[in-house]
């Protein structure tokens, strides 16, 4: 018989779970060799075999082992720089709240400078539009240049000033595009752009305050510090351009990627401002690696339901600004849908859609359904948010082997479910994500936080959210549609197993099976032995990448 060679790090004595498929069981330990898992203990004898005289033993104590958590859906360049540079207030801050800090963050600006961040709550958006509102947001920004994203960062507010150097003609006389809000009387611009009608501050702001190259690298790093710490080392960097391609090979390159990233690669469509998809791909062929993963793209087929840009089958409630019979639109047409995916797919990446509204969700499956109907078996798909599905479309998700990439944490009352309370029908609104139901009909159900969308990619949260169907925080009273909710094990998995299934990375992560990537976090509760609500607060102790320590609490930190 051969003897077993001794690993390089045991983990013992601990509750391990592995969240591989199908097992529920907990497991005493583990083996790690090189980086990667040598075996998976029931019992902590099992585990003497591979101790040797180099072998690092970690005696837990009972404490609690999960799989490095999977984020589906991040941003975390940008989230490092929220961090680091922008203005960042709740969203369910008030608006005298929201005024109170922009007029602290303006008054230390050097000259010209902007004020940058968020995010504000949808539910202000009706306070936000009117001139009013934009008088009060010019008088505390000192001159300064504001703009300031709401909830789902899809739209902004912004001042008087901002719209000036950013060229737009704030008195009403110029030609706007689409979801620039005017003053019914004048016509005066509010300061409040929806959807593509933020382009044009937006590109001017991106171009005004361009990162360096060194602060791109500063951004990220602390993107990367803020996952970790949370137990995060895998992601879906949902939309990726040129600068964010450099700036992770940069730091793989440096040894400082303790992330396994999945890049979708930023397509947004006829019309959008100084993108150039095929330099992107070119760039994104050059610099993959299997640790910065380049095989997924990003689009976009309508906006988000506050703002009644997500697109429906029936129309939302009625309103002054939109009438009675506003249903929002897709953003691109059927052919030019499966023109784009086609194009994917012959070039072997896999494509991620938004989709917040029921008809951009039923869009994507047509498209999708031609795509499999030529023979593309090999791609994955992902509805990208897809909170409201039909029940029909629920059925075609399982017959396409389509994904449901859940995200932000909508499943339990929020800011922003309250919002879309106001322009949706209360039963409609009561019916967001069906995860029980897609789970039960064989839908990959995976989730992401959407960070910087979530103030912080606390995937605690969305685990504890997606059993109790409850807000974690306690702010927000009930529950929201209770019967969806999953099992503990479903929800760990949907924060691990299925996104590293989702984004084609369960080859290497995942789940803590021999072969993988010893990908591993330490936690201060088991989850199976707790109220699932208690889960919300869990608090990392450790986590582990490649086998090696990224993050320890200041607790635990050896003296």
């Amino acid at each position: 018989m051969t003897a077993t060679a001794p690993a390089d790090l045991v983990i013992r004595n601990a509750r391990v779970f592995t969240a591989a498929a199908g097992d529920d069981r907990l497991y005493a330990g583990l083996a790690v060799t090189g980086g990667r898992i040598t075996a998976v203990a029931a019992a902590d004898a099992e585990l003497d075999a591979h101790v040797g005289p180099g072998t690092t033993v970690h005696d837990l104590g009972g404490a609690s082992v999960v799989p490095g958590l999977f984020d589906a859906h991040c941003h975390y360049n940008h989230g490092g720089m929220m961090v680091l540079r922008e203005l960042v207030f709740p969203s369910h801050a008030s608006l005298d709240e929201v005024l109170a800090a922009v007029d602290t963050f303006a008054r230390d600006l050097p000259e010209g400078a902007w004020v940058s961040g968020g995010s504000w709550g949808s539910t202000l958006l009706p306070q936000l539009s009117s001139l009013a509102a934009r008088a009060r947001l010019d008088a505390v920004s000192h001159g300064h240049p504001v703009h300031l994203y709401d909830d789902s960062h899809h739209n902004a507010w912004v001042n008087t000033e901002g719209m000036r150097v950013s060229g737009m003609v704030v008195d009403g006389s110029g030609e706007y595009p689409e979801g620039t809000l005017q003053d019914p009387g004048t016509g005066e611009l509010l300061g409040v752009l929806l959807e593509r009608a933020t382009d044009t501050v937006r590109t001017y702001l991106a171009q005004a305050q361009a990162p360096t190259p060194e602060e791109h690298l500063e951004f990220a790093r602390k993107g990367i510090e803020v996952l970790n710490s949370f137990g995060v080392t895998g992601i879906q960097d949902a939309l990726i351009r040129e600068a964010d391609l450099v700036t992770g090979h940069a730091l793989e390159e440096a040894g400082q990627l303790t992330l396994h990233i999945s890049s979708c690669l930023w397509n947004p469509g006829p019309g959008r401002p100084g993108h150039d998809v095929a330099a992107l791909e070119a760039l994104a062929d050059e610099l993959g690696s299997d640790l910065l993963r380049t095989d997924f793209v990003k689009l976009a087929l309508d906006g988000v339901p506050p703002a009644q840009t997500a697109a429906f089958e029936e129309p939302y409630v009625p309103s002054q600004q939109w009438g009675d019979h506003h249903c929002g639109h897709v953003t691109m047409d059927p052919a030019e849908l499966v023109g784009v995916l086609r194009h994917n797919c012959e070039n072997g990446r896999s494509t991620k859609i938004h989709c917040a509204g029921d008809a951009s969700v039923r869009a994507a499956i047509d498209g999708f359904e031609v795509m499999r109907r030529e023979g593309f078996a090999d791609v994955r798909f992902h509805i990208a948010h897809g909170q409201f599905v039909r029940p029909e479309d629920r059925v075609r998700m399982a017959e396409l082997d389509v994904v449901a990439e859940i995200s932000p944490f909508l499943w339990y009352p929020n800011v922003i479910v309250s919002a879309i309370s106001e322009v949706l029908t209360e039963e409609r609104t009561a019916r967001m994500h069906p995860n029980r139901e897609l789970t039960d009909r064989g839908v990959l159900v995976a989730g992401g936080s959407d960070w910087p969308v979530e103030p912080l990619p606390n995937l605690w949260l969305g685990i504890a959210g997606l059993v109790t169907r409850a807000d974690p925080g306690g702010r927000f009273p009930g529950t929201l549609w209770s019967e969806e909710a999953l099992t503990v094990p479903e929800a760990l998995r949907a924060f691990s197993l299925n996104g590293a299934v989702a984004a084609r990375l369960d080859d290497e992560i995942g789940s803590l099976e021999v072969g993988k990537c010893a990908d591993f976090v330490v936690i201060d509760r088991d989850p199976f032995a707790i109220e699932p609500a208690e889960i919300a607060g869990t608090r990392v102790l450790s986590t582990w990448f490649a086998g090696e320590v990224v993050y320890e609490a200041a607790s635990v930190v050896p003296a």
